[in-house]
């Protein structure tokens, strides 16, 4: 039989990390964001959109734009990427300017300030482009955006990806 005081110290252990994590992210401003002006979040920004404290100090002067990311699926076999983690980076820094997750129309929005960006999805293992202008980062599939003139839209094309034999 298993000892229950052996098995008690490591998961207090793990209880007390997971505090201090809770204490360090709220003492550092990563919890919960407040409605931008206006009052209300958007539509598709109410996709649990936040943006990250992680951001340099360049990328939270001059105005803000509106970044929308859009997926298409093609060949999905009754499968979803909703839901999927969407990251905005800063490009040259990699810095977190917003992220979240797409929502059931499959889009994401956020307000961030003007600059160019590398927008990446984490969709579902299994799932992979259908066009060649996107790439990969760290695992994620990323594509450009230039938002220094305005609003941006980037649309993602996923499918499916089915395994090669021998693979």
């Amino acid at each position: 039989m298993l000892d229950r005081k052996k098995l008690a110290a490591p998961l207090f252990a793990q209880a007390a990390a997971f505090v201090a994590v809770l204490v360090i992210g709220g003492f550092t401003g990563h919890g919960p964001t407040t409605p931008g002006p206006g009052g209300q979040a958007t539509p598709s920004a109410a996709a649990s959109a936040r943006v990250s404290a992680s951001s340099t100090a360049a990328a939270s002067k001059g105005p803000s734009v509106k970044l929308t990311v859009k997926v298409v699926e093609q060949g999905t076999d009754g499968l979803s990427v909703a839901g999927s983690q969407v990251n905005v980076l800063q490009n040259g820094t990699l810095a977190s300017v917003a992220s979240g997750t797409l929502n059931s129309a499959l889009e994401f929005a956020a307000n961030v300030p003007a600059g160019q960006y590398q927008v990446c999805i984490d969709p579902p293992i299994g799932w992979g482009s259908a066009v060649r202008t996107t790439h990969v980062l760290a695992g994620w599939i990323c594509s450009p955006a230039d938002a220094r003139k305005g609003p941006q839209l980037v649309m993602f094309r996923l499918t499916p990806q089915l395994p090669q034999v021998g693979q």
